[in-house]
């Protein structure tokens, strides 16, 4: 492995603890949930080591929790086991060279529309990013073999994001920034359209106000990205 490769781990295994932290606080994962990251020109991947066994507190995840493994999801770099569902990360990456990072979580208010047949829709300015739709794997199980990864792939498709029916989410993203920060933003604009489900008829986002890039015209992506990353790193920081 190179020097650049070493430091590349070394960078992504820090942001992947700040991941966590992020998504712990969000209350999108913990006990159960993991972040990962391409680590950029290989076939590998950082990823949150399985925590179970060591009951550790989430929101104090360092980089030290973070373990690299292959496509095949074995372990090649660090003490601890991959997580059991490694295989919806190996299979995405797969099938997806445009992704950097997966996240994978169970947040209340989207298992919620994963039970029902209401989509999720583009109602809020910083989740237009899911504005062409965010499909529903038909089942709850665990996601941990090649071939239900593989599954899990196919039912994404090229889209940001997809529930799981009775279990989760999982997003994607170019970055682990980008895939924390979109993570976060799908679970509170279901808050929100639960919310707003409660006082009458939802009124989605039109498409003629969004970029190409399915951002709100006059946000760019660097921007919806870091703005939000740096805020969220800065308070994890206090």
């Amino acid at each position: 492995m190179s020097i650049q490769q070493s430091e590349a781990i070394a960078d992504l295994k820090k942001k992947i603890a700040t991941s966590t932290r992020i998504l712990v606080r969000e209350r999108l994962i913990g006990p159960f949930g993991h972040p990962s990251a391409r680590v950029p020109g290989t076939d590998l991947v950082a990823v949150l080591g399985h925590t179970h066994d060591d009951v550790k507190d989430l929101a104090e995840t360092d980089p030290e929790d973070v373990v690299v493994m292959d496509l095949n999801g074995e372990v090649v770099e660090g003490s601890m086991e991959a997580p059991g569902e490694r295989f919806m990360h190996t299979e995405i990456y797969k099938s997806r060279s445009d992704v950097g990072s997966v996240i994978h979580a169970h947040p209340m208010h989207c298992i919620a529309f994963s039970m029902t047949n209401v989509p999720l829709a583009p109602v809020w300015h910083l989740c237009t990013l899911f504005a062409d739709g965010v499909p529903v794997y038909d089942s709850a199980v665990q996601i941990d073999d090649p071939e239900r990864g593989r599954a899990v792939a196919a039912a994404l498709g090229g889209r940001k994001g997809i529930l799981l029916k009775g279990h989760g989410l999982t997003v994607v993203g170019s970055s682990i920034e980008e895939a924390t920060v979109s993570a976060v933003n799908l679970e509170r604009s279901a808050r929100l359209q639960i919310m707003a489900q409660g006082l009458g008829s939802i009124a989605a986002i039109d498409p003629s106000e969004l970029t190409d890039e399915l951002l709100t015209d006059g946000l760019t992506l660097e921007e919806y990205t870091h703005t939000q990353w740096d805020y969220w790193a800065v308070e994890l920081a206090r």
